[in-house]
């Protein structure tokens, strides 16, 4: 059971989110609400709250300028804002939770399900930052990948290639490492597809900076830097050629 704690300026907001959350989503108890930076703070010392759904922007200040004032988070963070192109690639990027308002009822259950799953968690300072660079810039060059004991901070540019299976993802780097997540190979081609990778084949997503060699067939078959063949759909072939010609 988690102890939730809702922080946000619209109190018609944190009303909504409380209903939803005590009449429709299980193993989860509210057990305060907070207006703003100054009364969060008072209330997650308060409260010592498992899970924090945070609004970005209040009215005496963001979402961040309340975790600055906090020496260490003890809890899961669940961002809650309006759509933010940046906000929310920033979410991605560093493998934050967020929901967007108004709050779904199904993507809200499927949070919760996660965060359970996981148990007690410290978000530490290098997380953290990473949140606020990305944030603040826009600018992705690093993607944050959790695991069970924490998470990976990796650069972009090291991941050759992703493969998927079912609710899984394998990231396979340049340095040899290769680290499994738990989320689905599609949702890691929303945020990687600006970064030069195509998903060539329904379960493989490659960096078409690390091609080495493409062998002709139907679709076709690309060797990467890690002598791996990957093949290539017939859908996929004009794409991935036209992109390596570019």
């Amino acid at each position: 059971m988690l102890n939730a704690l809702i922080i946000d300026d619209e109190i018609d907001a944190r009303n909504a989110l409380e209903v939803l959350l005590t009449k429709f989503v299980k193993d989860v108890n509210v057990v305060g609400q907070a207006s703003g930076v100054k009364t969060g703070i008072e209330q997650i010392n308060s409260l010592n709250p498992d899970v924090v759904f945070l609004d970005i922007n209040m009215e005496d200040g963001t979402g961040f300028d309340l975790l600055d004032e906090l020496s260490e988070i003890k809890f899961h963070l669940v961002f809650v804002t309006a759509f933010n192109q940046y906000a929310i690639k920033a979410f991605k990027y560093t493998a934050f939770d967020y929901l967007l308002k108004p709050v779904d009822l199904q993507e809200l259950r499927k949070c919760v399900e996660r965060l359970n799953s996981i148990g007690k968690v410290t978000v530490g300072n290098t997380r953290m930052q990473e949140l606020r660079t990305t944030h603040k810039s826009g600018q992705f060059s690093k993607i944050t990948l959790p695991n069970l004991g924490g998470f990976d901070v990796v650069d972009i540019e090291e991941i050759i290639r992703c493969e998927g299976q079912k609710n899984y993802t394998t990231f396979y780097l340049k340095d040899n490492r290769k680290l499994v997540v738990s989320k689905t190979l599609k949702e890691y081609e929303l945020i990687l597809q600006e970064h030069n990778f195509l998903r060539v084949y329904q379960s493989h997503l490659i960096n078409l900076k690390c091609i080495k060699q493409y062998q002709k067939g139907r679709g076709g078959t690309v060797v990467m830097e890690d002598g791996s063949e990957i093949p290539v759909s017939r859908e996929k072939k004009e794409v991935l050629l036209r992109k390596i010609k570019m």
